[in-house]
């Protein structure tokens, strides 16, 4: 009997031992460690790097490993009326992605303070801080038996992000994925998803620099001034009559992150719609005409474009009287296809 006791004994400690690791391991129940990012914001900045997505301004990079960066589209139910969910930037195809997910409110009512206080907490706001794992970080409960390490992190900039950074390593990827909390309470976020290799190393410190160097600003008015100024400078015929091939398809991959980066801030005009459907046209036509391959990632942005402009058709199809625009947006499509038909043969 004593015996049976004894193990019953051994059992509840070595039970209470390990949830007290777990809750101690755990971002939802303990304390997460402050972690403060270096300011990198470049002292005399390259304007045309200068980009808002969502809540934030920052420089971000035009290109990686000498190669543009391009961003695709997935479609999802949301503009006119709400942010789009999710942009992703091809840094390098399947090596380097970076997904920039739109501004949401996960809990009413709960600002940055509010937020702050609760991650530095261990047991207070379990509720809360459930609801932001589920909607923030839905994926976390995947990774188990993963490295995961999560912290809060802090800007010396006053008008620095703020947030939860949350790592995960896994034997053949890694994701760096920033929280940005802005002083209002909406959340965005911005996750590097890379294989642990030369370029995934080289990426995941320029986005460090990145997220170090962002600035919140919840002026949306000035953000898409900021944007629009850039976007009505643009002269289409001019940078078709560009000679230097490199420099055409560099300017027009430019003037496409441009527009993705005004509608972040602005789904609610079709227009934007229909114009990065056109210089994705336009991108794609000079591309495939090309004989020589101008860029190493060329081809795999070239598989990406069929599916970006069926994703900003269904988008524009959510607007109201866009039956004009989606026309000409289709025939954009068939335009292109036709062209990928011929050279298949």
């Amino acid at each position: 009997m004593k015996f049976k006791k004894t193990l019953i004994t051994l059992f509840l400690l070595s039970l209470g031992g390990s949830l007290y690791l777990f809750f101690q391991s755990s971002p939802l129940y303990s304390s997460l460690k402050i972690e403060v990012l270096n300011n990198y914001f470049p002292e005399k900045p390259d304007d045309d790097r200068i980009l808002p997505f969502g809540y934030t301004l920052g420089p971000w990079p035009k290109e990686f490993r000498g190669e543009p960066i391009v961003t695709k589209l997935t479609y999802k139910k949301g503009p006119p009326l709400k942010f789009i969910d999710t942009l992703t930037q091809i840094w390098r195809p399947v090596e380097v992605e970076l997904a920039i997910t739109g501004p949401k409110t996960v809990v009413p009512g709960f600002k940055i303070n509010e937020w702050r206080t609760c991650f530095q907490s261990e047991f207070s706001c379990s509720n809360e801080k459930i609801r932001f794992w589920d909607r923030v970080f839905p994926e976390e409960r995947k990774h188990a038996g993963k490295s995961i390490r999560a912290t809060w992190f802090e800007s010396p900039d006053p008008r620095g992000v703020r947030g939860v950074h949350l790592v995960v390593r896994a034997d053949t990827y890694e994701i760096d994925r920033f929280a940005v909390i802005v002083p209002n309470g909406s959340v965005q976020v911005f996750s590097l998803k890379s294989i642990p290799n030369g370029p995934g190393i080289e990426a995941r410190e320029s986005f460090l620099k990145i997220m170090g160097s962002l600035k919140v600003n919840e002026d949306l008015a000035n953000s898409r001034a900021w944007i629009e100024g850039k976007i009505k400078g643009v002269n289409l015929e001019r940078i078709k009559k560009i000679p230097n091939l490199k420099e055409r398809f560099e300017k027009l991959i430019l003037v496409q992150n441009w527009i993705f980066s005004y509608l972040s801030i602005n789904p609610t005009e079709l227009d934007s719609f229909y114009h990065l459907a056109g210089i994705t046209h336009r991108l794609a036509m000079d591309l495939m005409k090309t004989r020589d391959r101008v860029f190493e990632n060329q081809e795999a942005w070239i598989l990406n474009f069929h599916p970006l402009l069926s994703t900003l058709i269904r988008y524009a199809k959510d607007f109201s009287a866009s039956e004009t625009r989606v026309k000409s947006m289709e025939a954009l499509l068939e335009d292109f296809l036709l062209k990928q038909s011929k050279l298949s043969r």
